[in-house]
């Protein structure tokens, strides 16, 4: 099972620190990772809308203040969706209001490390694993 792996940032520095968390996380658990990326809220939009990821990883500078709501925005496109939220360090008081929108998650950006990774990625990976079993059982 392959999950389908979105990051949503602004900036080539933080698409650098993700691609290498994500290749030093494939050394620690035998995942099947496809990653893709955006730059923009209309690409996101875009793959949302489309129902193209499995997790996204949602950089706090590509929506700034507005964050939460384009949380709620993106979670009403696709109820399923899974994001987490990467936010600056001295925001850490947007992390229940990202929740309520409906966030999967939040973690402050310098805080990001390939241990975090790992856990995010086996615990989607489970819960890719019982959705397809409850669809299963369902038909």
């Amino acid at each position: 099972m392959r999950i389908r792996l979105l990051t949503a940032v602004s900036d080539t520095q933080t698409c650098d620190l993700l691609q290498s968390l994500l290749n030093a996380t494939r050394l620690l658990v035998p995942l099947d990772v496809e990653l893709k990326e955006v730059h923009s809220r209309t690409e996101l939009v875009e793959r949302v809308r489309a129902n193209q990821d499995d997790l996204i990883l949602l950089d706090w500078t590509l929506a700034g203040a507005d964050t939460p709501r384009f949380v709620r925005e993106l979670i009403s496109l696709n109820p399923q969706l899974r994001l987490i939220v990467l936010l600056p360090l001295q925001l850490k008081q947007y992390r229940q209001s990202i929740w309520e929108a409906g966030a999967f998650s939040s973690i402050p950006k310098e805080n990001l490390e390939q241990e975090w990774l790992s856990g995010v990625l086996c615990l989607v990976y489970r819960a890719m694993e019982r959705e397809v079993r409850l669809a299963s059982s369902c038909s």
